[in-house]
């Protein structure tokens, strides 16, 4: 019990809250799928934590872990977990968030991780995103799916779960337990957490530089990770029917002026292509070359040049004709 820390790899608890530990190895009260708050099998594998998102006091567990890479700023993130509200819980919830931080947190504290405990930490912290319910967390036989989506800010490198809204601040449903030894508790399993890349977050109207797609002199050829980053874009005109896309071509300031306007336009055509051999339709993009004419960098340096051989994009609302 209150465990953790010791026995989960990379898993810890970022607060003085006692997270607990199941596994299927343990011979005593930390079992699976019986333990000490009830019955109930892991959504995969051996293994899952506990830990209470209610309790008298406003006391309050948390579940913390580092990410495999720092998140990267504007792009979007869909975090995804399994939830089981344990059997001898006096009530339900229907609050849990998530907070991403810099670094790991240990904030001396068995309270609720309010606002004002994060920010007191040298430790930049986003604030806390809650999962959107229909309704209370009350299954205790089935696991239920929650989920949300974030756009990082870039500094993320730790995952914090639990709840940070104290009690008067918490949905809280209570079962009305006639046992005298009921207190108002809402204890939870916890499993299959998972943070999986979207792709970047873009909005209408502004002017996106296409990551990779910096093109080798004289050449309008796509490199593979220009592909990913097309297909990055492609992905989020398929999810918003409502855009459509403007495609710019540049170049450096070597060649002619009707050299470089035509290798602009190539380079342009050449990602709206691609976008439409991804199945994109032709009515939602455009492309046009602009040589030399707009260069993001007028120093004349070789660095400068490849940042100026280069394809822009506008995403604008789309109007079916």
């Amino acid at each position: 019990m209150s465990n953790l820390n010791k026995d989960a790899k990379h898993w810890s608890a970022p607060s003085l809250g006692t997270t607990d530990y199941f596994n299927e190895c343990s011979r005593t009260k930390l079992g699976i799928p019986m333990n000490f708050k009830g019955k109930q099998a892991p959504f995969e594998g051996t293994a899952y934590a506990g830990l209470y998102l209610f309790a008298p006091n406003d006391y309050r567990e948390y579940i913390q872990v580092p990410l495999t890479e720092t998140l990267e700023k504007g792009h979007r993130y869909r975090l995804k977990l399994s939830l089981s509200l344990a059997e001898k819980s006096d009530g339900a919830v229907m609050d849990i968030g998530a907070v991403l931080s810099e670094k790991p947190l240990s904030i001396h504290t068995k309270r609720q991780l309010s606002h004002a405990a994060l920010t007191s930490q040298s430790i930049q912290t986003t604030h806390m995103k809650q999962f959107s319910a229909e309704g209370f967390y009350d299954n205790k036989e089935k696991w239920m799916q929650l989920s949300l989506d974030i756009v990082a800010k870039g500094f993320e490198n730790h995952l914090i779960l639990g709840n940070f809204m104290s009690n008067a601040g918490t949905h809280y449903m209570d079962f009305k337990n006639p046992s005298p030894r009921a207190e108002g508790y809402s204890y939870y399993y916890i499993d299959d957490i998972s943070l999986t890349y979207l792709g970047p977050e873009y909005k209408p109207n502004e002017v996106y530089v296409l990551d990779h797609v910096n093109f080798n002199f004289d050449r309008f050829d796509l490199q593979p990770k220009a592909k990913q980053s097309l297909k990055d874009v492609f992905d989020y005109l398929i999810k918003n029917p409502n855009l459509k896309v403007s495609i710019s071509g540049h170049t450096d300031d070597l060649g002619s002026d009707e050299y470089n306007d035509v290798l602009s336009r190539e380079r342009a055509d050449t990602v709206a292509k691609y976008l439409m051999e991804l199945g994109l339709e032709k009515n939602r993009i455009t492309s046009k070359g602009y040589g030399d004419n707009v260069p993001l960098d007028s120093a004349q340096t070789d660095q400068a040049r490849r940042k100026n051989r280069r394809v822009e994009f506008v995403m604008t609302e789309f109007v079916d004709q």
